[in-house]
């Protein structure tokens, strides 16, 4: 150790971290972008989380993904570039998973050509939490070429509370350490929260911290689609994909069928269709008869998870938790006032935990 020299200075050619880079030494030699795996929603190299309730096919879709990555072919009508991808799974036991890969390969009447560029591994029992198994993984995936590493699910690998920003973050990063060591990108797949998700932004309905949908290059949202009556279909289910995305345009809504065990692109028109968790006509005949208690429940209820998502950016104030709910400034004033566990001031929100 040199005499008289803090430890940060000593160690810091030792850390790993390269050095700031003026820009105009850069300028005019700037590294190109990465080149699209999905076009206009995913760059290689890159992170994208899907989210969705439970049976939107999630899994069915992520194996879709594998296969149009392995052929190079469309994907819910993005075009994939064709790569070797390594799928992840973690629910399925290996002989329901390969099956899922061969119903796929044959609904979607594709030869399978390129079949040597999807590789599975099976870890249904033998799940570890993504600190342990992040160096496995990356031992097992680091010179093997892959364009993509999809893990399915992740609440399979969790570590913390997946409510904890801070915990989230940490774990996150893990997804971060695979994709540069592996040279790759990162795709995994999440179930939306428990509840009414109509109020949300399609990237606040991820179960746990907001962390998960603010820390991906592309998240896909998948909601269901109540139908009239006559566009319905017996055991199909009809979902729309919204997108989240920090390299590319928002795209249009992307309208499914899911039907076994495909996703089938569909256009619906707008007038003829509601978001699934939006009130139908006997719920809001059963909304009307609760309760004063069980609807002022339900409103401290919605002002605290509002509350959770806006905190994320700073300071929650009342227009910002106006703009977020759609509601009236008068409305939410009128929500926080009620609320033991709220304060206001000059517009600004705070929770007291006690009054």
């Amino acid at each position: 150790m040199i005499k008289g020299l803090e430890p940060w200075v000593q160690d810091d050619d030792n850390d790993n971290l390269g050095w700031p880079e003026n820009l105009a030494d850069v300028f005019n030699g700037i590294p190109a972008v990465s080149p699209h795996l999905i076009e206009g929603v995913l760059r290689k190299g890159h992170k994208m989380l899907i989210a969705g309730p439970s049976k939107a096919g999630k899994s069915y879709s992520l194996i879709e993904l594998c296969c149009a990555i392995a052929e190079g072919r469309s994907w819910l009508g993005w075009q994939c570039a064709q790569g070797r991808v390594l799928y992840v799974n973690f629910e399925l036991d290996s002989a329901s998973c390969l099956h899922r890969f061969k119903d796929i390969y044959t609904a979607l009447s594709w030869e399978h050509d390129h079949i040597t560029n999807i590789t599975v591994w099976n870890l249904r029992g033998h799940t570890l939490p993504l600190d342990k198994l992040t160096p496995l993984l990356i031992r097992r995936a680091k010179y093997k070429g892959y364009a993509a590493i999809i893990i399915d699910p992740i609440y399979k690998v969790l570590t913390g509370n997946e409510n904890n920003a801070y915990a989230m973050a940490q774990f996150v990063n893990y997804f971060d350490q695979i994709a540069y060591e592996c040279n790759c990108a990162v795709i995994y797949c999440h179930h939306h929260s428990k509840g009414d998700q109509s109020w949300k932004r399609s990237m606040d309905r991820a179960s746990g911290s907001g962390v998960f949908a603010r820390d991906v290059d592309a998240l896909l949202d998948m909601t269901e689609l109540e139908l009239p009556q006559d566009r319905r279909r017996e055991g199909i289910t009809a979902w729309r994909i919204t997108g989240t995305l920090r390299e590319f345009a928002t795209f249009p809504p992307v309208d499914v069928w899911f039907d076994y065990p495909l996703h089938v692109i569909e256009h619906f028109d707008t007038k003829e269709v509601a978001p699934h968790h939006e009130l139908q006509p006997h719920q809001r005949a059963m909304n009307a008869r609760k309760s004063k208690e069980q609807k002022l429940k339900e409103r401290k209820r919605r002002l605290e998870a509002a509350y959770d998502i806006c905190s994320a950016d700073g300071p929650v104030t009342i227009s910002t938790l106006a703009e977020y709910l759609g509601v009236s400034l008068d409305t939410i004033r009128r929500s926080v006032d009620e609320h033991p566990s709220f304060d206001r001031e000059n517009g600004v929100v705070s929770r007291a935990f006690h009054r």
